[in-house]
């Protein structure tokens, strides 16, 4: 449907104007590199050696912050046009542009991995100019620490990881509601200049919405699936000299037995100590059962982990829902947006 909002995209490659730009689609996803795929009319711009260029995409000429900044990491030149493909500037920690190797002598022992971060983007990517800039990077409530990290490293891949699998459940009270325990996640905030790289917490639910959605304002389009809620968690625990298998039930099952497998999200040397971390990654997942694809005609700026209140008759839909995914289509005659609520996709492996 087309967008009723007026809009002029305009697509700049090293700070300037590309006017054979013809469309875009930009891809966010919780935990990963914002990737945007363009198509411009006129290929003799391969001439421009158009690798690792700066790309910024604004939806509005006079925008003061682009919906996408990033670099060129694949061009494909045809008789007619010029595909490309460009990340933000995270994919800089991917280790195939700056490897990393961490051993006995050099590493990030007693680092956090804010620290680990800072430093070494810092040192390995800002070297004659900021492409992703660090005041943005704040420490976490419950700190991530790099000691014993040792070998050849993709250090988004491993960030990815830790941050993930780590949850802010401060007290065993705060384990048993869903509402006070919260994921952390990778982001990148574009800047008037720059783009800087944070890692954001999840927000309650029970707090403000930032947009709210209704059939007669904003929703063009809605879809959901809901999944029956695991009931049981299993772990291994991490004692060398005896692992044990531990299995965690919590709730009861009316849409029968499903099980949740978080032996890499959690570690702990004793039965107690495994059973404590569990009960928040599942209930977490028993929560998070609804998966909501949204096309809206307004908010195209919103933000991963930010709030949306969804407003329709149905009331097993209606409510806030955290946004996990955004995909946005961009032409010159209209932009086409889709919002993923709720939950992030799911990997097969996670369920039993």
């Amino acid at each position: 449907m087309l967008s009723h909002t007026p809009h002029r995209p305009v697509l700049f490659i090293d700070g300037q104007e590309i006017h054979s730009f013809v469309q875009a689609n930009l891809n966010e996803q919780v935990n990963k590199s914002q990737n945007l795929s363009f198509t411009l009319s006129d290929p003799s711009l391969e001439d421009m050696s158009l690798s690792n260029k700066k790309v910024e995409l604004y939806l509005n000429k006079g925008d003061g912050v682009p919906i996408f900044r990033g670099y060129i990491r694949d061009i494909k030149p045809s008789d007619d046009d010029i595909r490309l493909r460009a990340q933000d500037a995270s994919a800089f920690l991917s280790g195939d542009l700056t490897p990393i190797v961490m051993d006995e002598k050099d590493n990030y022992d007693g680092y956090t991995l804010v620290q680990f971060l800072k430093e070494y983007i810092d040192t390995q990517i800002n070297v004659n100019e900021t492409i992703l800039s660090t005041d943005t990077l704040h420490e976490m409530n419950r700190p991530v620490y790099m000691t014993g990290e040792r070998g050849n490293r993709n250090p988004y891949k491993k960030i990815q990881k830790q941050i993930s699998k780590q949850l802010d459940d401060e007290s065993s009270v705060d384990r048993a509601d869903v509402n006070s325990i919260f994921k952390y996640f990778l982001d990148v905030i574009h800047l008037g200049d720059v783009s800087g790289l944070t890692i954001r917490k999840t927000r309650s639910l029970e707090g403000a919405a930032d947009f709210v959605f209704t059939r007669n304002d904003g929703i063009v389009s809605l879809s959901y699936n809901e999944r029956a809620p695991p009931t049981y968690a299993v772990a291994t625990t991490t004692n060398e000299g005896q692992k044990e298998q531990i299995v965690l039930k919590y709730g009861n099952a009316p849409s029968g037995t499903r099980g949740l497998d978080v032996s890499g999200d959690v570690q702990g040397e004793s039965r107690g100590e495994l059973r404590e971390k569990m009960i928040s990654h599942l209930i977490l997942a028993q929560e998070e059962i609804m998966e909501i694809s949204l096309e809206v005609s307004r908010g195209y700026h919103i933000g991963l982990g930010n709030i949306i209140r969804i407003e329709v008759p149905d009331s097993n839909i209606s409510g806030q829902y955290r946004i996990t995914g955004k995909k946005i289509q961009i032409s010159k005659s209209r932009i086409k947006c889709i919002l993923k609520c709720n939950n992030e996709p799911v990997t097969i492996p996670d369920y039993l």
